[in-house]
């Protein structure tokens, strides 16, 4: 690598002669400029580094650079993991008073790690198992091909811990249920659980490479459970506490919309079962009810749950929510309460006999308009038959002179009672008349 610098150094310096030639610059003083071009690293990452997970760690990047390269901003040290760029650094404009190592690091990307751009050497604070990877370091001059360092690979021994910590557990009674247990380290930990003083596992309940499986979870399964982990780097435990709940449930939910009018009482049922026992809170669209937003002496919680408001007022309108809670879990229910104001009560008893009015005269309307029809479809039919009675008498009248006088005294009888029905039919038809006359006036 030095000779192709060199070589590329002559070349460099015939070029200048013959640019230069007119300034008076000599080859002597060109090979004094090349011989600043040695641009190298002399010790890097080699080979397999191996570390415990959490302690601290440096990768050296020792390299060479002249002055002159400082001096252009031209030169950039960049550290790869795994053929991607890690960390780099411009490293010209290095301020000559301060000969201390100088660290730059890139929060934004990981706090831990950092480069010293006097030494090239990255550092560690605290390794990870992330860490783990293949490492290189580079310079890159401006025009030239990079200068890189031999590669090395890092192996952390990651230390035995649990991932995530396993934590207590409320299961439902009668659920099937789960408890997972994980840990990480190297090698690959084993994990199973035993219940507490080391006692076999329950009916019901097994233990699947760290997983607690609870099937029908009854009471006699609450208690201490611990996991175990354990590798060639020793032994951890947990210990966690299963407790058997029931969920929270509405025997009596809140049933709404619910109407009240102003300063009356309205009351709000909510009732909750469960284990343990279920507490119970209200709230107004979504802000709690307490002792700072609400008059003691109009809103009254009973023992059973139930909201109870006094002396309703119009700003008391809205959103009841209902929830219960416990261990085992929350649930909200929620009721609408409207607040009829006293006018609006009065105007609407008002509206109310109005529309009973309406109806009333309405219906004797229709009352009077059948008794009209009917009248003149009697008066109709009685002219009708008074015109049939008159037509009868006559022909009897004169089928009657053709016979004896002996032979007419019966229908001499006859005649003078169709002559009496007639004046019956025509007395009922002037009736009918007047009647219909009525009906028209009262129309």
């Amino acid at each position: 690598m030095k000779s192709e610098i060199k070589i590329s150094s002559i070349l460099s310096c015939s070029a200048l002669l013959i640019l230069l030639s007119s300034g008076g610059v000599s080859c002597a003083r060109a090979a004094a400029a090349s011989s600043q071009t040695d641009v190298s690293i002399t010790r890097g990452p080699n080979g397999l580094t191996t570390v415990k997970e959490q302690s601290s760690l440096e990768l050296p990047c020792v390299y060479q650079l002249p002055d002159v390269y400082r001096q252009s901003n031209s030169v950039i040290l960049r550290w790869r993991k795994d053929n991607k760029t890690l960390r780099q650094w411009e490293l010209g404009q290095v301020s000559g008073t301060n000969h201390e190592p100088q660290l730059e690091t890139m929060v934004r990307e990981d706090a831990r790690i950092a480069l010293n751009k006097e030494t090239g050497s990255l550092h560690f604070g605290s390794v990870l198992a992330s860490d783990a990877g293949v490492y290189q370091c580079q310079l890159l001059v401006e025009g030239q091909s990079p200068v890189s360092s031999g590669s090395g690979s890092l192996e952390v021994i990651e230390q035995l811990k649990f991932m995530p910590q396993p934590t207590s557990k409320n299961l439902e009674l009668g659920s099937v249920s789960k408890v997972h247990c994980k840990a990480q380290g190297t090698p690959t930990p084993q994990v199973k659980w035993m219940r507490e003083t080391q006692l076999p596992l329950p009916q019901n309940v097994s233990d699947h490479n760290g997983t607690l499986i609870f099937r029908g979870v009854s009471n006699e399964q609450r208690g201490q459970y611990t996991c175990v982990a354990s590798n060639s780097q020793g032994q951890i435990s947990a210990t966690v506490a299963i407790n058997v709940v029931v969920a929270p449930k509405f025997s009596v939910p809140p049933v709404g919309p619910i109407e009240v009018s102003e300063e009356d009482i309205a009351v709000m049922h909510c009732q909750a079962t469960g284990e343990p026992k279920p507490t119970i809170r209200w709230d107004k669209d979504l802000t709690y009810l307490n002792e700072n937003n609400t008059d003691p002496a109009r809103f009254r919680l009973l023992e059973n749950g139930t909201l109870e408001i006094r002396n309703v007022q119009a700003e008391d309108e809205g959103n009841y929510g209902c929830t219960i809670g416990s261990s085992a879990g929350l649930k909200r229910e929620e009721v609408l309460l409207v607040v009829r104001s006293n006018k609006s009560a009065s105007n609407s008893i008002v509206t109310r006999i109005i529309i009973v009015i309406i109806c009333l005269a309405f219906l004797y309307f229709v009352l009077v308009l059948g008794l009209k029809l009917w009248y003149r479809y009697r008066r109709h039919m009685g002219k009708v038959q008074l015109e049939d009675g008159a037509h009868a008498a006559a022909i009897d009248g004169h089928e009657g002179d053709h016979h004896d006088h002996a032979e007419h005294e019966p229908c001499l009888t006859e005649a003078n009672n169709s002559s009496k029905n007639l004046k019956s039919k025509l007395r009922e038809s002037t009736i009918l008349e007047q009647e219909s006359q009525v009906a028209d006036d009262i129309v």
